[in-house]
């Protein structure tokens, strides 16, 4: 999964995105730098934590490169802090209370998705809530499948989606439509007709892969 390059208006492409995607990796870097600092841990220690090499942990920090969604939770899950802490450094306080204002959440970009990261900072919580563009037109049966440990919650904000998994007939999804399903189940995301189908999401972020992911270096 590269980096997102959604904008507040939904369009990709401009000058104000690609900050936006620097500030999210940026952000993300300083905190792991923090952690390092924090904990006395070395380059090599936290790639054996978390199976990401020392070079590329380096070239985050230092802001040469950008980790994808799936890369984001293993980092999280390896260091043992839920995501949120590291995409939204203020999360260690005790908050209970969370707005993300339009356009404004961490962003990612995977090959058929691209995702916001919606009300990251409530402290500790493990549930992700996302707001979601669906890039795919068709299904691609040599693709992986996502999956990830709990349920998923999908609601259908524009456009029209059509949901495959593993032990289900294809369903398609207008605006205003929502489902729940085991997300442990293989599934994939395509859009039809003329625009981009855009969804709010929420599931359990412990254990998300979607193993097509690569990092962006």
């Amino acid at each position: 999964m590269a980096t997102t390059k959604t904008g507040k208006t939904g369009k990709t492409g401009n000058k104000g995105d690609g900050a936006k995607t620097a500030s999210t990796a940026n952000q993300i870097g300083r905190r792991l730098r923090q952690l390092r600092k924090d904990h006395d841990w070395t380059l090599a220690e936290v790639a054996q934590r978390t199976g990401i090499s020392a070079g590329t942990l380096s070239k985050l920090e230092h802001g040469k490169t950008e980790l994808n969604f799936t890369s984001v939770n293993k980092l999280a899950n390896g260091l043992g802090l839920p995501v949120t802490d590291l995409t939204n450094p203020a999360s260690g306080m005790q908050g209970r209370r969370a707005i993300t204002l339009g356009g404004q959440g961490a962003v990612f970009e995977a090959s058929d998705m691209e995702y916001e990261v919606l009300c990251s900072d409530v402290s500790n919580h493990k549930q992700g809530y996302l707001k979601a563009t669906v890039k795919s037109r068709r299904f691609d049966p040599e693709m992986p499948w996502h999956r990830h440990n709990g349920q998923e919650f999908l609601y259908v904000l524009s456009g029209k989606l059509e949901l495959y998994t593993e032990l289900y007939e294809p369903v398609q999804l207008d605006a205003g439509d929502s489902i729940l399903f085991d997300s442990s189940m293989g599934h994939q995301y395509v859009s039809l007709g003329r625009k981009d189908a855009q969804i709010l999401m929420s599931m359990l972020l412990e254990g998300y892969q979607n193993v097509s992911d690569i990092f962006r270096t």
